[in-house]
């Protein structure tokens, strides 16, 4: 092995980089500045309360102010329905309902707060004198359509629809740049309205059996429910598809380099997948946090597929949702014809 030839090579690739400023930003600026933000994000402090809702009926109001008394709960009294809805949608921890002089005790332990809610709860209860301790029982909430899995189905499927369409068409229109396919496009007599109209299409087209095979191996491996409308669901998927895709072409207009789509893919998807309602319900969030969870397009997806899979909703329970991210897809896509260049 020769070393001048070695030396060469590697003194031409570091000066490559270097003179890349998309690269060295996405590579060195961008690790220093998300450890910023999230530092400043989650500094110590205040733990937050764990919700927990007391089911109405009976002493109810007695549970509830026994309850409230906990530093650490953030308590609410709801109906049967009500309570079923908020455990089910990951909104309470722990529901707590009066079965004669005993409090039973329903919460899902798949959930990543549920034992921490449960202890919190027992602890209150347990705290009076030993000649007025109660008698508590737990129960697992086992039924289909309330359990975590069956809100974690709905927020992979909106998982799923990001990642394609963010790097299934933003990366891949770059990777075609860099390698000069859309440089040798550009001399043919397609416009690049043509083009990127007929790229979405494709790439839409696949991310449906993508949901169809999440939904199906929900159903058979976990039971996971499905009983709302079938062209709600379809329709959800089909402009969630749409708006990602549109949001991954803007992004990829005007990138360059292989690392800077990469560095723009991660600054747009990281924080939703932390804020998008995947994982956990967003409705627990306060303050800016929340703002910015609403402002999210993942959110709003997951929320429609979880309204039209876990309970019966219909195209009209739906039709908000579906008209924002429609019209969230066009702005999208507007700009990007706009901004698109070939190399």
């Amino acid at each position: 092995m020769r070393a001048r030839v070695l030396l060469a090579v590697a003194r031409t690739t570091f000066r490559e980089f270097w003179r890349s400023p998309e690269a060295v930003f996405w590579t060195y600026g961008f690790p220093v500045l998300m450890a910023v933000v999230l530092g400043f994000s989650f500094q110590p402090g205040e733990l937050p309360k764990v919700p927990v809702a007391v089911v109405a009926g009976g002493d109810a109001v007695a549970l509830l102010t026994t309850l409230g008394q906990e530093p650490r709960l953030a308590v609410q009294l709801l109906s049967p329905a009500d309570a079923d809805q908020a455990l089910a949608r990951g909104r309470v921890a722990l529901l707590v309902r009066l079965d004669g002089a005993s409090p039973v005790l329903r919460t899902d332990p798949t959930r990543p707060e549920a034992e921490v809610a449960r202890l919190l709860v027992e602890r209150r209860l347990l705290a009076g004198p030993e000649t007025t301790l109660p008698t508590m029982r737990n129960e697992v909430e086992d039924r289909p359509g309330a359990r975590y899995i069956d809100f974690l189905i709905p927020g992979l499927i909106g998982l799923n629809l990001l990642g394609a369409g963010m790097w299934g068409v933003g990366f891949n229109l770059v990777q075609m740049r860099t390698q000069h396919l859309l440089r040798r496009l550009a001399v043919t007599p397609m416009r690049h309205r043509e083009f990127l109209a007929g790229y979405l299409l494709g790439r839409m087209v696949l991310v449906v059996p993508e949901a169809v095979t999440i939904v199906l191996f929900g159903h058979l491996v976990w039971d996971v429910p499905f009983r709302g409308s079938l062209l709600a669901t379809a329709l959800l998927v089909a402009v969630g598809a749409f708006a990602f895709a549109g949001l991954g072409c803007l992004l990829a207009t005007r990138a360059r380099t292989i690392e800077g789509i990469a560095g723009l893919m991660n600054l747009f998807q990281l924080p939703m997948w932390l804020l998008g309602g995947v994982f956990f319900d967003v409705e627990r969030l306060t303050g800016v946090v929340r703002w910015a969870a609403e402002a999210m397009p993942l959110t709003h997806i997951n929320r429609a597929l979880r309204d039209v899979m876990l309970a019966p909703g219909t195209l009209l329970d739906v039709t908000v949702p579906l008209l924002g991210l429609l019209g969230f897809a066009l702005a999208c896509f507007w700009l990007a014809l706009r901004w698109f260049r070939w190399q």
